[in-house]
């Protein structure tokens, strides 16, 4: 029986063009899921302001299952704050620093900036956490995937 459900499953999937991807999952302080962004290539970057440089940081992330690995940071001022070691290498790339490492998280609580282009950037769009939620709000960044209709979309990677 379960077989027979599992062979419908797949050819409907085939037809219908369905499939999982990894996706980023927004939820609120209070747990409850606010978006689930499909990550077709199954990265996205957390992109701010920091607070005290008034600089861009940009952290890369992958997703791997239900984990979010921390692939590398880059920003453009050294100083207070801002990673120097601790990493597995430490480069400078288009005037700007990066710091490679891999560092695993099952979510990732933030605090949404009051400074502007506070979010995430997926294939090159960002989209600011206040799209969903005002200033301030606590929310919590995990990883999962999603069902998705493909239609005739091409993947990268």
């Amino acid at each position: 029986m379960l077989l027979g459900t599992a062979a419908t499953l797949a050819i409907l999937a085939l037809i219908l063009n369905i499939r999982f991807v990894p996706a980023l999952i927004v939820k609120d302080r209070e747990g409850a899921t606010i978006t689930r962004l499909p990550l077709y290539d199954g990265q996205f970057i957390h992109h701010f302001i920091h607070s005290v440089h008034k600089t861009p940081v940009d952290e890369y992330f992958e997703v791997h299952g239900t984990k979010l690995e921390l692939t590398k940071v880059k920003y453009d001022t050294y100083g207070v704050g801002m990673p120097s070691d601790g990493g597995e290498a430490f480069t400078i790339e288009n005037g700007r620093f990066v710091v490679t490492m891999h560092r695993t998280f099952s979510s990732i609580p933030i605090r949404v900036s009051i400074v502007p282009d506070h979010g995430v950037i997926i294939e090159g769009t960002l989209l600011p956490f206040t799209r969903w939620v005002p200033q301030e709000s606590a929310i919590t960044l995990s990883a999962g995937r999603m069902l998705i209709f493909h239609n005739g979309r091409i993947s990268p990677k």
